[in-house]
């Protein structure tokens, strides 16, 4: 009886930790595809590159604030096993440093995803739907090409360990990591929807709605879309690096375009675009479905197939569903007022009574 509750605690744990990350991913999918209208199939370029952040930069940190033997440092990717059982040991005692340390590198990461978010704007300003998505497509495996192929970077194909900055929690490790993690996709949330609420989120949506008529309007369309990668790239850049906070260890084959892209893009359209409740229903609806599947898998032992592939099949039918029946997702996208109702009226009445 305890083994099952243990295990349906960690059930819940790993639920709500991977929900809270996908939920920062998705919700900078929504603000760039629902609220901008652009098509961001590169996903992964950003949240690779918030990885990577990870990978590289807090082992150095570590190591020179722990005075780690600087014998190992000559390479730092043949001896990391053995330079993270030293940092990890330092900072199960130390936890402002464990802290310091990640405040830093997710403003790293945050600035990372702002220079990849601006070069993926860079075709953005000179393509459309089709073209433009085909584009980030591809832009979305330069940064897996380049960390397999470039060992010192993340380690290459093996990947490497990371610090982990949550070593001083103990037993609490877990835990509190999950709820921590709830709370950064909370205050992105909140970020998103303040965003999305402001003269610059409906600007983006008139944009998005018709971008011929916004720029007759005197809207610089140009400068509004890159902002939106940028800040869509940014918050999706620090979603990668919590990730791998969260699993200690970077390794580009983890951050795929299935996993870091397709998936994505299912649960944003599954629950509606544009509309970060919509982003949050289809997020908790794939994750849920997703872990009770491999949580039971011995149930469906009957089947012809290996069962990590039944999530597909079902999100797949689920999609077509929604596009066939329900084009604007589970929830759709509601229209946003810049006015109250009422004195919106008391403008019109008193424009028209003055003419």
């Amino acid at each position: 009886m305890v083994k099952t509750e243990s295990l349906i605690l960690l059930f819940i744990l790993d639920l709500i930790a991977t929900f809270a990350i996908y939920m920062i991913a998705n919700l900078s999918l929504n603000f760039q595809l629902g609220y901008a209208g652009i098509p961001n199939f590169g996903l992964v370029f950003a949240f690779t590159g918030g990885a990577y952040a990870v990978g590289w930069l807090p082992v150095r940190l570590c190591m020179g604030l722990f005075h780690i033997n600087s014998d190992l440092g000559v390479d730092i990717i043949k001896n990391n096993a053995i330079i993270m059982s030293q940092i990890n040991f330092h900072l199960q005692t130390q936890p402002l440093i464990g802290l310091a340390v990640l405040g830093i590198t997710l403003i790293v990461a945050a600035m990372i995803g702002a220079v990849l978010g601006f070069i993926s704007a860079y075709p953005a300003i000179r393509l459309r739907t089709d073209y433009l998505a085909i584009t980030l497509l591809a832009l979305g495996d330069v940064l897996y090409i380049f960390g397999i192929n470039y060992e010192p970077l993340v380690g290459g194909v093996l990947g490497v360990q990371v610090p982990d900055v949550w070593a001083w929690l103990g037993d609490k490790r877990y835990s509190m990591v999950s709820l921590i993690l709830m709370l950064f996709a909370l205050a992105v949330l909140v970020y998103v929807s303040f965003i999305g609420n402001s003269p610059l989120g409906r600007t983006l949506r008139a944009i998005r709605d018709d971008e011929v008529a916004a720029s007759s309007l005197g809207k610089n369309v140009v400068k509004l879309r890159i902002e939106a990668l940028v800040i869509g790239s940014m918050i999706c850049s620090i979603g990668g690096a919590l990730y791998a906070f969260y699993t200690c260890g970077v390794c580009p084959t983890a951050y795929g375009r299935m996993d870091w892209t397709f998936l994505p893009w299912l649960m944003v359209v599954i629950g509606g675009i544009g509309n970060n409740l919509g982003a949050t229903v289809g997020t908790i609806t794939f994750i849920s479905l997703r872990k009770l599947i491999i949580f039971y898998k011995e149930l469906f032992a009957f089947l012809p197939f290996d069962v990590v592939w039944m999530e597909y099949l079902i999100l797949g039918t689920a999609l077509i569903l929604v596009l066939l029946f329900r084009p604007a997702g589970l929830i759709k996208e509601k229209s946003s007022k810049t006015l109250p109702e009422s004195k919106l009226k008391t403008i019109i009445s008193k424009v028209l009574g003055g003419k």
